[in-house]
């Protein structure tokens, strides 16, 4: 099947597209001469990479760790992890204590984007390859940054929605609810600022309300019945979510108040199983793919900067990934479970 392909494309190794993200600027020479390049793989054939990860706290973190780990043992790569749970302070401290263990790279999810830079840019300092992935920082001292971006996908997630409220309308206009991640994170930066590239075009479009949900349903579900109870029928035309698990609450949610026979529009920035079948029963405008293997690219991205194979671009942003129902087939597990990351 498609959705096969377009896996098994990504772990097939890095594929280059440049785009700059905003501050960053291009790689410049001395990250070349810091960046720990050993042209030659080492003696024993066998790589040394930290990963220091904001947490496993949600299912697509588990499933980009999981793929991580199975990558790096058919690699033979040692893998030495740290789980920060969210906290910026214990990322640093990590960070810090792996420098200890004479790495060869270290790749890097940042759990907030300025927080983190002390310890991101003490690896670099450090002379090691710094592969930033999932989660952007504030700070230029890294190697690469590689992955689909939170403002990209907000970007094409918003757009879902003004295209869905045009069509209804026959001008773009509503109110929209922001269900939103972890304040302060590079998720939910990125995604909000992609959100208001599309809806400052269009003054009728308006975020009447939001609310952070912590990649948690249950306050993903709590928050929407707030809503639901505060605005009433007509009153909400779209919502927009950066979660899947937190989608599927606030659709029970809207199911629970009787309130899903209103037309309300839901897109979502995380593609799981049940938001794909959302898609496929109309329930759902569409999605974005924030794949669960940009954590293969990142390792992959790793070894070919130590080998000094690594892209001249220090940012390689990937194209959003767009689901609908014109291709929602290639995505959907019918029979599969809801929280199923499907790519």
């Amino acid at each position: 099947m498609k959705k096969k392909r377009v896996l098994a494309a990504l772990m097939a190794g890095v594929m280059v597209g440049a785009l700059a993200l905003g501050g960053c600027g291009g790689k410049e020479e001395e990250s070349k001469e810091t960046a720990g390049k050993t042209e030659e793989k080492k003696d024993d054939g066998k790589y040394k990479i930290g990963f220091a990860n904001a947490s496993v706290s949600n299912s697509w973190r588990v499933k980009m760790r999981d793929m991580l780990m199975e990558e790096a043992e058919k690699l033979g790569v040692e893998i030495i992890e740290t789980d920060a749970h969210d906290d910026a302070n214990t990322m640093n401290s990590n960070i810090e204590a792996m420098l200890q263990q004479d790495l060869d790279a270290i790749l890097i999810t940042p759990c907030v984007e300025d927080a983190v830079n002390p310890g991101i840019e003490a690896a670099y300092d450090s002379g090691i390859p710094v592969i930033l992935f999932d989660r952007t920082a504030t700070t230029d001292k890294y190697t690469h940054y590689v992955g689909w971006t939170d403002e990209n996908n907000g970007e094409a997630c918003a757009q879902l929605l003004v295209d869905a409220l045009t069509e209804k309308y026959g001008e773009p206009k509503g109110n929209i609810i922001a269900l939103d991640s972890i304040a302060g994170s590079g998720t939910d930066n990125g995604q909000k600022a992609g959100q208001e590239k599309v809806f400052s075009k269009y003054p009728d479009i308006k975020i009447i309300d939001r609310q952070y949900t912590d990649f948690e349903a249950s306050k993903g579900k709590a928050c929407m019945e707030d809503f639901l109870s505060k605005y009433g029928e007509g009153e909400i035309d779209g919502v927009i979510s950066q979660d899947g698990g937190v989608t599927l609450a606030a659709m029970d949610a809207i199911k629970e108040a009787g309130r899903d026979g209103e037309g309300i529009f839901v897109v979502n920035a995380d593609g799981i199983n049940g938001i794909a079948k959302m898609v496929k029963d109309g329930s759902c405008v569409g999605f974005t793919q924030f794949p669960c293997a940009a954590s293969v690219e990142a390792l992959h991205l790793a070894i070919e900067t130590l080998e000094g194979k690594d892209p001249e671009e220090k940012d390689i942003a990937k194209d959003p990934i767009v689901v609908t129902k014109d291709n929602v087939d290639e995505y959907v597990i019918e029979d599969g479970d809801d929280f199923d990351w499907t790519y």
